[in-house]
């Protein structure tokens, strides 16, 4: 096809989203509700993971030193500690500030009975690690075992574990619902455009009764579907983004008792309409392509009986 072929075929595919705006409104109301669900799935399971990801920052690993360890071999070990691939941050935590800490959370008598009838500190020098990636949990204490002047290493394992899967399971869960929900919409959207080829069949027939082949007959649905998923796209950027920031609203309260902040939905916004966009030409695109073949396909079928 030529330039001006493409340009009138494009041309129609505007003018066909026009002229059946009622077919068009009710398939953009329909992407649009999958996509508004995707959206605001995806935004609950980004927050579930900046969770998760706080919680395991939280879930450090207490390296102790030996007592009487000279300061240039606390040095080499803190060395020795960042490289190491899976360590994110290291922190030396002297005895002193360990102790200052654990006495502040005793209430006064007790805190001055432990500095009355002792004045040695009963605590080790220590350096606090921030694991990076969790999967690699096991393997990245048995490299800090292996150092020099440790006296005990505290760790949790099994917490390590559990948010691991935790973790997995969310981002599971996350691909079915969208796989489902875009199941979904190519299978209505496939439909709704059915009916507006049973409503043009008339027209169709007469382009394929003068020669016309099955891609310039079914290139204005695909441009016709590439529209509606766009604007699809848009309003439920919109929408999502409205919804989101009512729940922020209304349940500020509760999210501030959990000490949790919730991510910013303009941080977001930009990959999520790019990720709206491209599933709502997908699905336009692959319901239209989807309907036109079960009707060009098809020799002799309803349309070029018509």
């Amino acid at each position: 096809m030529n330039a001006s072929s493409w340009k009138y075929l494009i041309k129609e595919g505007f003018r066909n989203t026009w002229t059946n705006r009622m077919m068009s409104v009710a398939s953009i109301c329909v992407l649009m509700s999958c996509l508004v669900l995707i959206g605001c799935a995806s935004m609950m399971f980004l927050n579930i993971d900046s969770l998760i990801s706080r919680i395991e920052e939280e879930n450090v690993v207490m390296v102790f030193i030996e007592k009487d360890t000279t300061k240039e071999d606390i040095d080499a070990m803190g060395a020795s500690i960042d490289s190491i691939n899976n360590v994110k941050d290291k922190e030396f935590v002297p005895k002193e500030k360990a102790w200052k800490e654990q006495l502040a959370t005793m209430d006064d008598a007790e805190a001055e009975f432990f500095t009355e009838i002792s004045s040695d500190i009963p605590l080790p020098d220590a350096y606090k690690v921030v694991v990076d990636d969790l999967n690699y949990f096991d393997e990245t204490i048995d490299e800090i075992e292996k150092l020099d002047h440790i006296d005990t290493i505290r760790e949790n394992k099994d917490f390590a574990k559990k948010l691991v899967s935790i973790r997995h399971a969310i981002e599971v869960i996350a691909v079915i619902i969208i796989l489902v929900l875009l199941a979904i919409s190519i299978f209505i959207i496939s439909n709704t455009i059915k009916l507006t080829v049973y409503s043009r069949r008339l027209e169709i027939s007469i382009m394929k009764s003068v020669g016309a082949t099955n891609n310039f007959v079914r290139m204005p649905f695909i441009v016709e579907g590439m529209i509606l998923g766009i604007i699809s796209g848009f309003v439920s950027l919109g929408l999502v983004w409205g919804l989101y920031e009512l729940a922020v609203t209304q349940f500020h309260e509760l999210i501030d008792s959990l000490n949790f902040t919730m991510l910013n939905f303009g941080d977001y916004a930009v990959q999520l309409l790019l990720l709206f966009i491209a599933i709502g030409i997908l699905t336009g695109v692959g319901g239209s392509v989807i309907t036109m073949s079960k009707y060009l396909n098809k020799e002799g079928s309803e349309i070029s009986g018509v």
